[in-house]
């Protein structure tokens, strides 16, 4: 059996998929951190990291919530790789894929990340943290797939049989 949650890592394509398929949900965590409703929501990408969000005080039991809704109503839910997320998965025992890009992505992300106006200190920690992330399965307790630089979700999604 096919997870129906996809943990995919920042920049490859969540929402694109989401919003270009009816079945398939991007379920974003942000909006269920942080209280977003003062914000213009052009400016999403660019409140990722912001100093002055406002926390959420029912995190992430909200997101949960949101989340076990997404999987009744939707063939395929897309989710953050944020670690916290994949722990609430795991732990709430919610069968998942996690999709990472290859090392050689970067480049590839990094203009994806300026060109959409996400936050310097949103590109920073990515920076940072993107040669950290294991791409060996041993080191992960659910399966994951690596992307490689080129290649599109959307592909990766019909190559599993996700998308017709």
């Amino acid at each position: 059996m096919r997870p129906k949650v996809i943990s995919v890592f920042v920049g490859l394509g969540k929402t694109t998929i989401g919003n270009k398929y009816n079945n398939i949900c991007d379920l974003q965590s942000s909006p269920y951190r942080y209280d977003y409703s003062y914000i213009d929501k052009k400016d999403y990408e660019k409140m990722k990291f912001n100093k002055s969000r406002i926390k959420c005080t029912n995190w992430p039991n909200n997101y949960l919530c949101a989340l076990k809704k997404a999987i009744k109503e939707y063939d395929l839910v897309l989710v953050p790789a944020n670690l916290d997320v994949r722990e609430l998965l795991y732990k709430n025992r919610i069968e998942f894929l996690f999709v990472l890009p290859a090392y050689n992505y970067w480049e590839t992300l990094l203009e994806r990340y300026k060109n959409r106006g996400n936050n310097p200190i949103m590109i920073n920690n990515v920076t940072n943290d993107f040669n950290s992330w294991s791409r060996n399965q041993n080191d992960y307790d659910y399966p994951i797939i690596i992307i490689n630089n080129g290649q599109y979700l959307e592909d990766l999604f019909k190559e599993l049989g996700y998308l017709k």
